[in-house]
């Protein structure tokens, strides 16, 4: 049984692919911008297998940064995944993208508040402390005000969105309370930590 996944980050403004173990991520992928993304995924997959010698049965399954953080990156990203497990049958995992960031930051060991910018004055916000083979959540992802207080323990590392690597999802696998199975991949949506500003704007409309 390969231990080989496809992971994918697209919840910041440069999504990340890459094809690996979680002991051996390999190399990264980095997508400059959304504009096309749908199709920078599929084909940079595409890529990856080739360049592997192998093809989408060989999986041992797909990790996906489910939210908070942009609402049309992840939208894609968890579509995409959810296409190539249900057309091969191959198991979906997820975890925050904070917690990629954080593990980032202190290469999975120590305690970080990992924050990316939500528009409006707030942040996307989550703490972690990461230590061999585990992960304790410190402050659950959330919607935050910018600048607010938190309390963690001195010294602990920050990260921000430019810390997002899907390398990081990968090495998640391996941690307990890190990535987790999709039970019901079709009906699950992840946490995008807000709507988008559409339906927002429908909510304040009193229409919804």
């Amino acid at each position: 049984m390969t231990d080989l996944f496809l992971a994918l980050d697209t919840a910041t403004d440069v999504p990340s692919l890459t094809l690996g173990t979680p002991q051996d991520p390999g190399p990264v992928i980095r997508i400059p911008g959304r504009r096309e993304l749908s199709r920078d995924l599929e084909r940079l997959t595409a890529q990856l297998l080739t360049a592997r010698g192998v093809d989408l049965g060989d999986l041992a399954g797909v990790v996906v940064a489910d939210g908070p953080g942009s609402f049309t990156g992840l939208r894609i990203g968890i579509a995409f995944a959810k296409g190539l497990c249900r057309a091969r049958q191959l198991p979906l995992l997820a975890a925050p993208s904070l917690l990629g960031a954080a593990w980032t930051a202190v290469r999975g060991g120590g305690v970080a508040l990992a924050e990316y910018d939500a528009l409006r004055g707030d942040v996307y916000r989550a703490a972690y402390r990461l230590a061999p083979g585990r992960v304790e959540v410190l402050l659950a992802p959330a919607l935050a005000a910018a600048g607010s207080p938190v309390a963690l323990p001195a010294g602990h590392a920050r990260a921000t969105a430019d810390d997002a690597s899907a390398a990081s999802l990968l090495r998640l696998v391996q941690l307990t309370g890190g990535a987790r199975p999709v039970a019901d991949p079709a009906g699950w949506e992840p946490a995008y930590g807000r709507p988008a500003e559409a339906e927002a704007r429908y909510r304040a409309s009193g229409r919804a």
